[in-house]
């Protein structure tokens, strides 16, 4: 995949919530991932770590690294028990901020990610799995030029 046709997009979202091998799908069309140390680029994907929105001390440098990115997106997992997103914390970003559910193809109930994302301001979402490349696809449309 060629990712000059992607818009700049910053990935948010909690350790294992699956934000390095969605963007290595997104971008190379692999599902290959290593722990992401610090904050990086996969092709026109900022790639944040989870600590970031773990500890709202680093919430600044997301903010800031936002600037670089058309689009913010907030990243949870299917089975999270609880919010990792402050509430209405999309509205610090100047840019559109959509949430994607990520690892959907475990069977878990998909109601409390979509609360987590609503309830970070988010209204724009979109249900992924790296299995299924047509999920994959949904967004990769969507985030394109």
């Amino acid at each position: 995949m060629n990712d000059n046709k992607l818009k700049t997009v910053i990935m948010v979202g909690r350790t294992e919530a699956g934000k390095t091998t969605l963007s290595n799908m997104l971008i190379h069309d692999t599902d290959e991932a290593l722990k992401t140390q610090s904050i990086g680029r996969i092709g026109s994907i900022i790639d944040t770590p989870g600590e970031f929105i773990e500890n709202p001390v680093y919430y600044r440098a997301i903010l800031l690294n936002s600037y670089d990115a058309d689009i913010v997106i907030f990243v949870n997992e299917a089975d999270d028990k609880e919010s990792i997103f402050p509430p209405n914390f999309a509205t610090a970003f100047n840019r559109e901020v959509i949430g994607v559910i990520t690892k959907t193809d475990l069977g878990h109930s998909l109601e409390t990610a979509y609360h987590n994302l609503t309830s970070a301001g988010v209204t724009t979402i979109f249900e992924v799995s790296v299995q299924d490349k047509e999920s994959v696809k949904r967004l990769r449309e969507y985030i394109s030029k």
